[in-house]
């Protein structure tokens, strides 16, 4: 069975009240069942798309939780690209276009473990 990724959540204090946000659920193609760990250093940290996941649907990128240091995104078709700047905490799910190999995770310093799981 592929993996699948669920989001949902709630806005509240709105001037109309709440939101209800989701579920918004992405259903990957293929088995992947990859979880990778990385200590981030400074400069570029390379996350290469694991053997037998060429057709994964996405990444969930976790964020150190201790995390203080800028991060930008980009995957080896962009290698000239600077990289998605993206917030200092929490996670970000990153869709993979096909022909992707590796996520590159640049960090203005070392910051800590981040985690990424392939669906």
């Amino acid at each position: 069975m592929s993996g699948t990724l669920t989001t949902s959540g709630m806005a509240a204090g709105l001037l109309s009240g709440q939101k209800t946000i989701g579920p918004q659920t992405m259903v990957g193609i293929n088995p992947v069942g990859t979880i990778t760990d990385i200590t981030l250093a400074s400069g570029d940290n390379t996350i290469a798309v694991p053997a037998g996941a060429e057709t994964a649907t996405a990444v969930l990128i976790v964020f150190p939780t201790t995390n203080a240091a800028e991060l930008k995104i980009r995957t080896n078709l962009n290698s000239a690209d600077g990289g998605l700047p993206v917030g200092l905490l929490g996670y970000m799910v990153f869709p993979l276009y096909a022909g992707t190999t590796a996520i590159v995770v640049n960090a203005a310093a070392a910051s800590g473990i981040l985690e990424a799981t392939f669906i």
